[in-house]
């Protein structure tokens, strides 16, 4: 218990660290940040939520006292809350990938409405906020283009990609916010597996269906992306968002017809090198097939897994 409560600060000190330290690399730099809720994942899964809980305060303690109350709010919100939320719900389900997915997705989408009712009161609300911030980059990098000697950039052509990118921009970051997170949770539980340390089972993405009632959020959320203002833009956001639980659900699918084929590693090598080749294309037909999962069963349809596989 004694060692628990030690990897608790320890794990607190490396998720504020990795917080605010940044590498002279970008690409360091983002990998570091992306991986803040690895140390809190790591005494979460391995000693309960509760250990968890005192790692994500003890950090937001730190970062109160050193760095001030905003960024110690920003680690709450994408790290230190998440990360316990996601521990507790691997607990109380004993690692249901559809019960994760589910959180992490109605996460994400609150936090999108969060930010709009935060931003509503400012011109042209998140979106103008968004696209402010955005010719404040713009601004910098054009200054250190002229001081440096380089070429101009064109800002005419950049101004128009700033405006496309400020009206999905929420959407990318919630996206990418799943993505690392899911990560930086695979990786604690891989790690603890390897030493033997895992007090959860790990979840099977074949498992991954969401219940039929699902598709009524999936509407919903349609429906206020066509409301005007703030709103609309939020749900317009919160779009991608939802069809995320449809892409791992239909990856969920591929999986397991994959362990019912003599060439599944095959299938699942051809289907992921589809995905980072063809990207959006890829990823819509993957959508496709997990929302239609919803409605055929699929994975029901293929029968049991051969004897070699139980």
């Amino acid at each position: 218990m004694n060692n628990g409560w030690l990897l608790v600060g320890i794990a607190a000190a490396a998720s504020a660290l990795m917080t605010v330290a940044v590498y002279p690399s970008p690409f360091f730099a983002m990998l570091q940040l992306s991986l803040t809720s690895l140390p809190l994942f790591l005494v979460g899964l391995a000693f309960g939520s509760v250990f968890g809980l005192a790692s994500a305060a003890a950090a937001f303690v730190a970062l109160s006292l050193a760095l001030g109350l905003d960024i110690a709010a920003y680690h709450v919100a994408m790290t230190g809350l998440p990360a316990c939320l996601l521990v507790w719900q691997a607990e109380r389900s004993r690692s249901d990938p559809t019960v994760l997915m589910l959180t992490m997705v109605a996460y994400a989408c609150v936090m999108i409405a969060l930010a709009a009712l935060f931003f509503s009161g400012q011109p042209g609300g998140m979106q103008g906020a968004i696209a402010a911030e955005l010719q404040e980059t713009l601004k910098a990098l054009k200054d250190f283009a002229e001081q440096s000697g380089q070429a101009p950039l064109p800002m005419d052509e950049l101004d128009a990609v700033l405006e496309q990118l400020a009206s999905v921009f929420p959407a990318f970051a919630a996206a990418g916010w799943m993505m690392t997170t899911a990560v930086s949770a695979g990786v604690a539980q891989l790690l603890l597996r390897r030493f033997g340390r895992a007090a959860l089972p790990t979840p099977d993405i074949a498992d991954l269906k969401p219940a039929r009632w699902f598709t009524i959020g999936l509407a919903a959320v349609l429906v206020v992306s066509y409301l005007p203002d703030g709103i609309g833009f939020a749900g317009r956001n919160m779009v991608p968002v939802v069809l995320l639980l449809f892409l791992f659900s239909g990856l969920g699918v591929i999986h397991t017809l994959a362990r019912r084929s003599a060439s599944g590693g095959l299938w699942l090598g051809g289907t992921y090198a589809l995905l980072v080749v063809f990207s959006w294309a890829a990823a819509a037909v993957v959508v496709l097939v997990g929302m239609l999962d919803v409605v055929f069963d699929f994975r029901r349809r293929a029968g049991p897994p051969p004897p070699d596989d139980e």
